[in-house]
């Protein structure tokens, strides 16, 4: 492996890194539901754009089949009158020829309107099933963002704690913990043995007046205190 492709995957691997340390699972969730909310008002405003167009070629459709209703109207009437002798026929034929016509014009038009109508609704129709998903996208979003910030949550606490534990060295702690309760010990015999080498360094007369609980008062006061007592007597 050349030392370039070393440096590929060495920059690669870091680039990676870097990315997965920017992705952090509840931010990442938030700007997925912002994403699909932004999507969701786009589609409404596009949506509601394509109805208004509808709903302005619909508008144009019936005034020009009104239109051409009218036109058919002054088609018959003029027919009409040539037949009643009322009107020169040749004058009436060409004035109804071109009732006819603009009839025609009209009725075409409106059936243009009609087609354009017809495809906008049809998008709208497409785009309501697009904005029901938007819309329960979202709602499985927000629901899943939560369960993702509380998991993240609580994955971060225990990831904390955790590192914090692995740092502390439990088994020397306890070794410690042994050594003060064998110095303890230690200390207690050291204590009692002592106190058994003070007992060995008693003279016997010592030793008797210590079982009889001899020797712990001041004998001198108690012979003045005996005297006293005598002489009030």
């Amino acid at each position: 492996m050349s030392i370039f492709d070393r440096l590929f995957r060495i920059g690669k691997a870091e680039a990676n890194a870097a990315v997965d340390k920017l992705e952090d699972p509840s931010k990442m969730a938030d700007q997925i539901l912002r994403e699909l909310r932004e999507n969701y008002q786009q589609a409404i405003q596009g949506e509601a754009e394509i109805k208004a167009l509808a709903l302005q070629h619909r508008a144009n459709e019936l005034q020009a089949r009104n239109k051409a209703i009218e036109w058919e109207n002054k088609t018959n009437g003029l027919l009409d009158k040539i037949e009643a002798k009322e009107l020169d026929e040749v004058q009436g034929n060409d004035l109804a020829a071109k009732a006819a016509q603009a009839h025609a014009d009209a009725a075409k038009e409106a059936d243009q309107y009609k087609g354009m109508a017809e495809k906008e609704e049809s998008a709208v129709a497409v785009m309501d099933l697009k904005i029901k998903q938007i819309k329960d996208q979202i709602a499985e979003t927000e629901s899943r963002a939560k369960m993702i910030q509380s998991r993240a949550k609580t994955a971060e606490v225990s990831e904390k704690i955790n590192k914090t534990l692995s740092n502390v060295d439990t088994d020397g702690l306890m070794a410690t913990l042994n050594r003060m309760d064998q110095r303890a010990s230690a200390q207690e015999f050291r204590a009692a043995a002592y106190a058994q080498i003070e007992d060995s360094t008693l003279s016997t007369e010592q030793e008797i007046n210590k079982a009889l609980g001899e020797g712990s008062s001041n004998s001198a006061l108690d012979a003045i205190k005996a005297k006293r007592t005598k002489l009030l007597n």
